[in-house]
């Protein structure tokens, strides 16, 4: 049986190749993946969970916060523990560790019916790290960040060409140590990530030698769907 992610790559593959332009910006790319999810799981009647307090939710969510904090600034990015946080905070009352947030989830059902809606939410951090020793199933059954490189942007220089790449291995690594993020009793909070690249440029050759540089893990898989300029 396919997974949810195996359904969705295959699903949006032939969507971008098709129609490459018609999308503008990420989030145009973000509303795609979510329709395909929705149906995906509205059609297997997985689509909708009750909360332990009977709240009725749906499992596929944008901008999902992480359950750590994370400095992100230039492109770079590097995971904040809690003590360091705290650690850092008496120093500089300045210093300013936030969640990350994630392009699209895909909720996990028995977590959302063993919990809350605050804690299902993932709004409340203090609730989230406190319900961390109580879990027993991972909060997301998919995670996905995506990279748009559309024609709109295209410039006869390396500098964009850096800076996307940049945001792609940035991504790539809050992926990463999401996946690497545990709950209790070594209880992964995610069980499945993906990093998907999209780009509608001229620049497709140079692309897939820069995407085929990047430092992959396992944990995490990385997607590429690149369609030269045609016009």
């Amino acid at each position: 049986m396919m997974t949810v992610l195996r359904q969705i790559l295959d699903q949006v593959e032939p969507v971008f190749r098709e129609n490459p332009y018609r999308f503008f910006t990420e989030h145009d790319i973000h509303s795609e993946l979510a329709l395909i999810t929705t149906n995906l799981l509205s059609n297997e009647g997985s689509l909708f969970v009750k909360t332990k307090d009977g709240n009725q939710v749906g499992r596929v969510h944008h901008e999902y916060p992480t359950p750590f904090r994370c400095l992100m600034e230039h492109y770079n990015f590097r995971m904040v523990t809690e003590d360091e946080f705290k650690r850092e905070k008496l120093k500089n009352p300045r210093f300013a560790a936030k969640r990350g947030r994630i392009d699209l989830v895909v909720l996990n059902s028995d977590y959302v019916s063993s919990n809350t809606l605050n804690i299902v939410s993932g709004k409340r951090y203090k609730d989230l790290l406190e319900s961390a020793t109580q879990q027993k199933f991972p909060a997301l059954d998919l995670a996905i960040e995506v990279v748009y490189h559309p024609t709109m942007d295209e410039r006869p220089h390396a500098g964009i060409m850096k800076r996307r790449v940049e945001s792609i291995v940035q991504d790539y690594e809050k992926l990463l140590a999401l996946m690497k993020f545990r709950q209790i009793d070594d209880l992964p909070f995610c069980k499945e990530a993906a990093m998907l690249f999209f780009s509608n440029t001229g620049y497709r050759v140079e692309l897939e030698r820069t995407l085929s540089s990047i430092k992959t893990d396992e944990k995490v898989s990385l997607s590429s769907f690149i369609c030269p300029k045609t016009a």
